[in-house]
């Protein structure tokens, strides 16, 4: 009788311990449960990065570049061949460095453009001279902005290498290809995203042809009045810098389908502030633009509405 009261406890002991294993292991089962979902979800708001360039995308990558960097290589002859090595290691050493710190990643950063530059200024010097001013100037901002294109994964590490998809070396040597940036995307670029891009350039492009041969017809009025004079310049670039949206538009029309957005440099920049990036490069283009393209006459300056 004495006895009873310990098995009894005893028992109570056991089905208490069975009871918090049985416990645990609803815990632990509900732990799996959850990490399993985290882990779908977190696959599922990430697919893009299943898909990597295989050797098809490759060549549809190469075709649209192909005409520029033939032109390249034909007028900056053997010097074409560091500079173009260097512009296809840009995004790979992004992807190298984009967990190092600032004061590593910004000289790297700085030391590619200053040599890209360099090679760049040189043949300009060296093979150019024959060209006018207007090719020369058409030439060097394509190719700034390609190195600016690529350079800016350097400045802007993992965070910035993570926002647009690139993960890999596969996909750091696809997007060193294209003279913009690129980003990889969960879905393909479809056709009707193009054809509306395509409309909007070719809108603004049509737009600076209208313009050139309305102008020239009230050009003397025009000229009476600075700001007015200004402001038909600035309206003007700003339908021109469209014009370095096509090779990118080229390189969206090739890769239709694919997982792959470009990033077009250039917007209704007109509308932008003036304080902006945009508004910098607004004003930069502005004087390159008014003494090369919009020039006439043998070597001296006119309107440029005439």
């Amino acid at each position: 009788t004495k006895l009873e009261p310990m098995q009894q406890s005893s028992n109570y002991s056991a089905g208490n311990s069975n009871d918090q294993d049985q416990i645990q292991m609803i815990q632990n089962s509900n732990e799996e449960q959850l990490y399993t979902t985290i882990e779908d979800a977190h696959r599922s708001q990430h697919q893009y990065d299943e898909w990597n360039p295989d050797v098809i995308a490759y060549l549809r990558a190469v075709i649209p570049m192909s005409p520029f960097v033939s032109y390249l290589c034909y007028k900056m002859q053997l010097m074409a061949l560091p500079y173009l090595g260097l512009q296809m290691l840009s995004i790979p050493l992004a992807l190298k460095l984009r967990d190092q710190s600032g004061w590593i990643r910004w000289p790297s950063a700085f030391i590619i453009v200053a040599l890209l530059g360099g090679i760049k200024t040189s043949s300009i010097q060296l093979y150019f001279e024959n060209d006018n001013v207007a090719i020369k100037g058409m030439f060097y901002a394509f190719t700034a902005l390609w190195e600016c294109s690529n350079a800016v994964y350097i400045f802007g590490g993992r965070d910035l290498m993570d926002r647009f998809g690139i993960n890999n070396y596969q996909r750091a040597l696809f997007a060193a290809l294209c003279p913009a940036q690129i980003k990889f995307t969960a879905q393909g670029f479809s056709r009707d995203r193009w054809v509306r891009r395509l409309l909007h350039i070719g809108g603004y492009l049509s737009t600076f042809v209208v313009l050139r041969l309305v102008l020239r017809y009230v050009a003397e009025t025009i000229e009476m009045y600075a700001v007015l004079e200004a402001e038909a310049i600035v309206i003007c670039v700003s339908c021109l810098v469209h014009v370095w949206n096509v090779p990118p538009l080229l390189y969206q029309m090739f890769m239709i389908g694919y997982r792959v957005q470009v990033i077009y440099q250039y917007g209704s920049i007109y509308l932008s502030t003036s304080s902006g990036p945009n508004g910098a490069v607004l004003l930069a283009l502005s004087f390159v633009t008014c003494f090369t393209i919009l020039l006439e006459g043998e070597g001296e300056p006119s309107c440029p509405f005439h």
